[in-house]
C-alpha cells in the first residue's frame, strides 16, 4: 500500500480510536442496554465521521485509486447495514418508531456527540463489564494506528532520503563533481 492509502487508514483508524469512548459514554448515558447498543452506537458514530473520509477520498481519488475508493464505499455500505440491524436488535423495545429512515442522521448526531464526549471519557474506565471487550478493541485499534504510523514514517523518510540524493545528483552534475 503506498503513502496516501496508508495516510487514508490512518485516518480511518483515528476516526475509530475517537469515536469510541464518547459513543458508549453516550451509549450507557442513560441506562445499560447492554454490547450490542454500545457497538451499535459506537459503529454509527464511526458510519457519520466516515463521511469526511469518503469526501476526503474523492478529493484524493487520483492517488488514492478507484480500487481503493470501491472498497471503502462497500465498506460503507455494509457496515451501515450491520449498524442498522445491531441497532434494531439493541433499541427495537425501547424506540418501537427506529427505521431506516432516521439511520442516515442519526450517524452524524451520534458522530457529533461521541467528539464532545470524548475528552471526558477517555480519561474514565468503562463502568459496565460488556464494554471490556470493547476496551479490547480500541487497545487494538491504538497499536494498529501506531504501526500505520511508523509505517508513514519509514515512507516518508524514504522519499525525503532519495530526493535528497537526487538533488545532490543533479547539483554534482550541473557543477561538475
Amino acid at each position: 500500500m503506498g503513502r496516501n492509502g496508508l495516510r487514508f487508514l490512518f485516518f480511518t483508524l483515528a476516526i475509530l480510536m475517537m469515536t469510541q469512548p464518547g459513543a458508549i459514554a453516550f451509549a450507557n448515558f442513560d441506562a445499560p442496554y447492554g454490547f450490542y447498543k454500545d457497538l451499535s452506537t459506537w459503529l454509527s458514530a464511526y458510519l457519520g465521521g466516515a463521511v469526511i473520509l469518503m469526501l476526503y477520498a474523492l478529493l484524493k481519488r487520483k492517488e488514492l485509486g478507484i480500487k481503493l475508493l470501491s472498497l471503502y464505499g462497500l465498506h460503507y455500505a455494509v457496515l451501515f447495514v450491520v449498524v442498522y440491524f445491531l441497532k434494531l436488535k439493541a433499541i427495537k423495545s425501547i424506540n418501537p418508531s427506529f427505521s431506516i429512515e432516521n439511520a442516515p442522521f442519526l450517524t452524524f448526531l451520534s458522530f457529533q456527540l461521541s467528539i464532545l464526549l470524548f475528552p471526558p471519557a477517555i480519561f474514565s474506565p468503562p463502568h459496565y463489564p460488556h464494554d471490556v471487550p470493547l476496551l479490547l478493541v480500541q487497545l487494538s485499534i491504538w497499536v494498529a494506528s501506531f504501526y500505520v504510523f511508523l509505517r508513514l514514517g519509514e515512507l516518508e523518510e524514504r522519499k525525503f532520503s532519495i530526493s535528497s540524493a537526487f538533488s545532490k545528483l543533479s547539483r554534482c552534475s550541473h557543477e561538475g563533481c
